[in-house]
């Protein structure tokens, strides 16, 4: 049986990273023949090469200059009869493009997280697309409809929403008197932080009678921003930044809010973990949100940048500890019924035999 490659340019922490990892597992779970390749192999997360090992995924990094990873490259394709690659962002796409020149009966298909793209990247990603890639995989149908406006050939592209593993609902513990609100995600621009932390100021001058944290996990090229703006809006003893914490789904099971102010999005993997530790979620109308959230019933869908309504909704919540208990529940409902590694792994096995590897190696 031919041999799956699913091909990143790093593994550190990130979601298009995380989501290979998974594909990974769960094929090698399935006793599939599967290869994952890091372009950059100095460039992996300890967390994420443990799970490499932990699960017994094949594994090469590649090291040296790029002509040398490329040959590389080259020679475990026809080393282990690879017929399908699976890439993930956009140098991993155009390597394994290129490859396609070398190597004939090669299938490639692409992969975007996102809704949107700086214009150098969207262009290479549409010839990709449109010229090489067999097929290309968006995890969001809100990405999807917009970049089929701007040339993207529709019958090559398949929406794959992302999945996570979904263990059984536990209640969140608590932690003192305090109500916990929490984002997780990368420090850049296109997660607004200005608009989070001038809501949640407004939330705490509005209930002063009650004890607030704000918990802000992540790591980006913004964290001094962001701390200086927490400490101009005096909120040093109220927010708290944690910097790449090993921990994540721990710290969640302490909260009681999830707060996203994003202005665009794919699917979020961050969502997602906070929905399958029970957290009630408001986030903004952006990428595949509304897919995550549903308005009152397991949190609510806000405009981008409007301050006035996030602070709204984070008080309607605030103020029923039985509503964000039932909300609370109410996500991990949705994700274990919509979001399962049993329906991921079926929306690939359809994208092989559309690719045209043999359907009954597969499945």
């Amino acid at each position: 049986m031919s041999t799956i490659l699913i091909f990143c340019k790093t593994l550190l922490k990130g979601g298009a990273e995380k989501q290979a990892l998974t594909l990974s597992k769960l094929l090698t779970d399935k006793n599939l023949d599967i290869i994952l390749i890091c372009w950059c192999g100095n460039k992996i997360d300890d967390y994420n090469l443990d799970f490499i090992k932990n699960n017994s995924i094949k594994y090469v990094g590649l090291f040296g200059n790029p002509i040398k990873k490329f040959i590389h490259f080259l020679k475990i394709i026809r080393n282990e009869k690879i017929k399908i690659i699976l890439c993930y962002l956009t140098k991993a796409i155009i390597i394994a493009g290129i490859s396609k020149l070398f190597i004939k009966n090669l299938k490639t298909i692409g992969g975007i997280r996102t809704e949107k793209l700086p214009f150098c990247k969207f262009c290479i990603e549409r010839f990709m697309n449109n010229r090489l890639n067999d097929a290309t995989v968006f995890n969001n149908f809100s990405g999807k409809e917009k970049f089929e406006k701007r040339g993207f050939n529709p019958e090559k592209i398949v929406v794959i929403h992302n999945t996570i593993h979904v263990p059984p609902f536990q209640k969140s513990i608590k932690v003192n008197d305090d109500i916990r609100i929490i984002s997780v995600c990368r420090f850049v621009k296109s997660k607004d932080f200005h608009t989070a932390l001038y809501a949640f100021k407004n939330l705490v001058e509005n209930n002063r009678a009650l004890k607030f944290k704000y918990l802000i996990v992540g790591y980006g090229p913004l964290e001094k921003e962001i701390r200086h703006l927490a400490e101009e809006l005096n909120l040093q003893k109220e927010v708290e930044i944690l910097i790449n914490p090993p921990n994540i789904p721990d710290i969640l099971k302490t909260c009681n809010i999830y707060l996203s102010t994003s202005l665009y999005e794919g699917l979020s993997n961050s969502i997602m973990e906070a929905m399958v530790a029970g957290i009630p979620v408001i986030a903004t109308n952006v990428g595949d949100n509304s897919y995550l959230i549903k308005d009152d019933y397991n949190g609510f869908i806000v405009p981008c940048g409007n301050i006035k309504v996030i602070v709204e909704k984070l008080e309607y919540l605030v103020n029923s500890e039985a509503v964000r208990n039932d909300f609370g529940k109410n996500s991990h409902l949705i994700i274990e019924k919509e979001f399962s590694e049993a329906k991921f792994l079926e929306n690939y096995y359809k994208l092989f035999s559309k690719c045209h590897y043999v359907k009954n190696e597969v499945i």
